[in-house]
């Protein structure tokens, strides 16, 4: 991975977030906008570093709403404050809307060809390659600088995956335990 030091926030202007965001809208799917976001924002403009992308996308996966949503106006309110992120949301979604109403209209004029939903599926199976190459980014920026998340993580995929548990007590139970053990460790290195 390339190194790109990180650009002051004067140094971004308005235009240059709506033009990356209505780019990553039109030509992202799905669970791959925060992997494009994270290349965009993070290797090729050097907006964020790293730890302060996968802090806002933790962040953006805690809150309300949906985690591109909320991590669009974190880069835009780090970049260019309350407008920044208007326009980082705004050309998020605008311009993928009016997309996808036309598409509605074509695809309702040919929903009968094979081929087609052959397609749909591929362009899925990519997005979900792209949210596993974030979690994996994620998992292993973790476990460089400890290990423990590991375990947390496999306990909430068997206990959701496997057990089939309901996800949001699982989520309080592995949120609690990993503020404990991340608190633990913080005093240790003390």
């Amino acid at each position: 991975m390339q190194s790109v030091s990180v650009r002051k926030t004067n140094d971004v202007s308005l235009l240059q977030i709506l033009l990356l965001f209505a780019r990553v809208g039109l030509t992202s799917f799905g669970g791959g906008l925060s992997a494009w976001i994270y290349r965009e924002v993070v290797t090729q403009r050097g907006w964020l570093d790293e730890d302060e992308f996968l802090g806002a996308l933790t962040l953006g996966q805690i809150l309300p709403g949906s985690n591109v949503i909320n991590l669009s106006i974190y880069v835009g309110y780090r970049m260019k404050g309350a407008i920044g992120s208007t326009v980082a949301v705004s050309s998020l979604l605008v311009p993928p809307m009016v997309v996808i109403v036309l598409l509605a209209t074509v695809f309702h004029q040919f929903a009968q060809l094979a081929w087609l939903h052959e397609f749909l599926e591929g362009v899925a199976a990519a997005a979900i390659g792209m949210t596993a190459s974030v979690g994996f980014r994620t998992a292993r920026s973790l476990l460089a600088v400890r290990r423990w998340p590991l375990a947390l993580i496999a306990v909430v995929f068997v206990a959701v995956g496997v057990l089939r548990w309901p996800l949001v007590p699982v989520a309080l139970v592995a949120g609690a335990a990993g503020l404990y053990l991340a608190s633990r460790s913080r005093h240790g290195a003390r």
